[in-house]
């Protein structure tokens, strides 16, 4: 039955039959619309996946991802590039993360109201996810320098994808999610990160695991998660819940998924925004859509890169100038940068 949902509280296996909507054009946004794209630099690696940005206070840009020869390879390691407000052209990268002789992956970057940054990400003991744990290191003089990295999550095994969110209660709230059962989780944080602490056991879907959700907060306070499913499902897993405890989940079969990465973010208009593979089974076209009424519906999806290819692994934030930025990677070689607005993403399919 379509629109069928089900209830999880904490950890629990679900099987759900879910929901469709269509995905319907949007009344214009009367401004200009704006497109703009180019590849980061990078060290010269064969592997640059997985990147995270974040728009500083002045409206400079910082993007970490990982680098290295091969994903999980030993030289691994988290780099940032730089691109100061202002500026047409990104710095070098430099390496801000690398534990000896063992891969560093899926990292996250954050910057709080107080202007400091959080980089979150994996350091492994092995070449092997599940080896893995979650530090941090944070700066105050806007990346330029880095404290020492520092354990943040109280679990092995759990990875990140997107970046936290502040509620309106002034908590954080961190998606995160288990690599060895493919099962998100949230985490909160009610010091500004200084501690996280489970806010749900891991949430089980079957026949296909959902992982590296992306949550917002809708104006009624209830939160929205969109997350990518494993291999083989073809479509993208959506959980809400009224005060994270209890959560539905439901597959939400307009959005394709095909076993890959995705972000959402809220504008500052109160729109939602999501960046994702819209298909069933590749990763390709990277696109881009938009909701006004809070993720219950989508509009048609807008390429931001297609044809043969990879095109993966999103990462969004919104400038002060109402700018989009996502960067994503381009064929897992190189790490790309568009930035738009939201009267391109409703100019569809022009």
């Amino acid at each position: 039955m379509a629109g069928q949902r089900g209830i999880v509280a904490g950890a629990g296996l679900l099987t759900v039959i879910g929901a469709c909507a269509m995905r319907m054009p949007l009344p214009g946004d009367p401004a200009e619309a704006r497109f703009s794209a180019e590849m980061i630099p990078t060290a010269g690696d064969a592997y640059n996946h997985t990147s995270s940005i974040v728009v500083m206070p002045d409206g400079g840009l910082l993007v970490a991802w990982g680098a290295g020869s091969r994903e999980l390879a030993s030289d691994t390691r988290i780099v940032l590039a730089r691109r100061g407000a202002g500026d047409g052209q990104w710095g070098e990268p430099v390496v801000v993360a690398d534990k000896p002789d063992q891969p560093d992956a899926n990292c996250v970057l954050f910057a709080d109201d107080g202007g400091r940054v959080h980089l979150m990400h994996s350091e492994m003991f092995e070449q092997q996810f599940c080896t893995s744990y979650v530090v941090e290191q944070t700066s105050d003089d806007g990346g330029q320098t880095w404290s020492s990295p520092r354990a943040a999550l109280p679990a092995a095994c759990t990875l990140l994808r997107n970046k936290p969110i502040v509620l309106r209660d002034g908590r954080w709230l961190l998606p995160a999610y288990v690599e060895a059962t493919y099962e998100s989780q949230f985490f909160v944080s009610a010091d500004r990160g200084a501690t996280w602490l489970p806010l749900t056991a891991p949430l089980a879907t079957v026949p296909f695991g959902n992982l590296q959700p992306a949550v917002v907060q809708r104006s009624d306070g209830t939160l929205l998660a969109l997350m990518r499913s494993a291999a083989g499902a073809g479509y993208t897993w959506q959980a809400g819940s009224i005060g994270g405890l209890a959560w539905w989940i439901e597959p939400r079969t307009d959005l394709p998924n095909p076993g890959s990465g995705l972000d959402m973010i809220r504008l500052s208009s109160g729109h939602f925004v999501i960046a994702f593979d819209d298909s069933a089974t590749e990763r390709t076209p990277l696109s881009v859509a938009e909701s006004v009424d809070e993720g219950r519906t989508w509009s048609v999806a807008r390429v931001i890169e297609g044809g043969a290819g990879q095109f993966s692994y999103p990462s969004l934030a919104e400038g002060a100038d109402g700018m989009i930025h996502c960067t994503y990677s381009f064929n897992v070689e190189a790490i790309k940068h568009a930035a738009f607005n939201r009267a391109w993403i409703e100019r569809g399919s022009e």
